[in-house]
């Protein structure tokens, strides 16, 4: 291979070495403040932003206004009686009534309670979907910062092969080289430029994924976001003490639970309609004649018919909901265990990939090598190209790790 391609793959290697130092091995703590920093903004704004938290906002309002429909007592009914026929001397009679109804659930305020948990239970399922758009955001945010690391490491990679290309085009013109081998450095500048066109595709389609999310608003700075850092969580983290940190912050737990609650309350109240009802009216009666009388009438509603079986039906939905509560338990902490086994599983390869990367470098003595006629320089490239390769595989373990802990731990966002 002829000095000028040699001295190419040269400049190529200081760079990726470049690259690896800066994607590669991010420390710990550049990561965290990445992500405390710059990815927790942007997450505060797109939930601030997104439509449909907006909408789902707004709804939780509307639900909690509905949720007072309701608990307090009826309004009293006041009546007029106004009789004028019978004998002359009894005189017309005017006769004005006040009557209030009393429902011993309001008076005991169970219906208060209701309202107050069935308040929670909204907000408990808001938190759900609250989650779920921003566990999509994180995960977009995540994929975007893979793909910046790529096309940064692309466009170092396409500044030399360009430069490459035109030594060799004169080259050629001078007869210095034979169309082959300016050939096969044409076809490996094409194939940097389709790679790199392939991953500016997809980071355009995660900015626009992610600026959707923030209503239609643009983020600024994730053109050149990067989080992928060292993976080195949960390494040494038992389960159980993991799952006993996180089942208070879970919101399918959260929201199971508290419709058991709302259950509970809806017996109680369905029970307390078994009770009479009573009710008051206030007498005022008037005569023509001169007299005037007052007085207190109390009435009792006897619960024979109107609500049997609304407790069976109350009982039954409180069953339900702990058979579903029961399920939930088991199977979020099921899939739970497994995510948890996944992440530190994909935590493990991407120290692998690092490792190899830092420890196995053989890009020096590749060039040694062909630089001596020990190798050729299709050696030389397949050598070079499984270390892209490993560079390109390390960014790729890097992501998933994220990803999946992000979905382990998306009760943290």
């Amino acid at each position: 291979m002829n000095k000028y391609i040699f001295a190419f793959f040269v400049m190529v290697m200081s760079v990726s070495l470049s690259v690896n130092a800066q994607v590669s091995t991010i420390s710990a703590a550049s990561s965290m403040e990445c992500e405390g920093g710059e990815v927790s903004s942007l997450l505060k704004e797109i939930e601030t932003n997104n439509t449909t938290l907006v909408t789902l906002r707004a709804e939780v309002e509307a639900q909690k206004l509905a949720n007072r429909i309701g608990i307090t007592l009826p309004d009293p009914e006041v009546g007029l009686k106004r009789m004028w026929e019978g004998a002359e001397e009894s005189g017309k009679l005017t006769e004005i009534t006040v009557t209030q109804s009393i429902d011993l659930a309001t008076v005991m305020g169970q219906r208060v309670r209701l309202a107050q948990q069935q308040d929670v239970l909204v907000d408990e399922e808001y938190k759900v979907a609250r989650m779920d758009i921003l566990l999509e955001a994180k995960l977009a945010c995540i994929d975007l910062s893979y793909y910046n690391a790529l096309a940064k490491e692309l466009e170092r990679r396409l500044t030399y092969a360009r430069r490459v290309v035109e030594v060799e085009q004169q080259r050629l013109a001078n007869g210095d080289t034979d169309v082959l081998s300016y050939n096969n450095v044409l076809l490996s500048l094409s194939a940097l430029e389709a790679e790199k066109s392939r991953v500016d595709m997809e980071r355009n389609v995660l900015i626009a994924r992610l600026t959707a999310l923030n209503g239609s608003k643009v983020l600024d700075g994730i053109e050149s976001l990067d989080i992928l850092g060292d993976p080195v969580s949960l390494q040494e983290t038992d389960f159980a003490l993991w799952y006993a940190e996180a089942e208070p912050h879970l919101p399918q737990l959260a929201q199971v639970r508290q419709l058991r609650e709302v259950r509970t309350s809806e017996l109680s109240l369905a029970k307390s309609s078994l009770l009479p009802a009573l009710s008051a009216t206030y007498i005022n009666e008037h005569h023509t004649m001169g007299t005037r009388s007052q007085g207190v009438a109390v009435g009792v509603s006897i619960p024979l018919w109107g609500n049997k079986n609304r407790v069976r039906s109350a009982r039954a939905a409180l069953h339900a909901v702990e058979s579903q509560q029961a399920d939930v338990e088991l199977q979020l902490r099921s899939a739970y265990e497994q995510e948890f086994v996944r992440v530190k599983g994909l935590c493990e390869t991407a120290v692998l990939y690092r490792r190899a990367l830092n420890e196995a470098n053989n890009s020096v003595l590749l060039e040694k090598a062909m630089d001596e006629g020990f190798i050729s320089v299709l050696e030389y490239l397949q050598g070079i190209e499984l270390y892209y390769d490993y560079l390109d595989k390390s960014l790729n373990a890097e992501r998933d790790f994220q990803r999946a802990q992000v979905e382990l731990e998306v009760w943290k966002l």
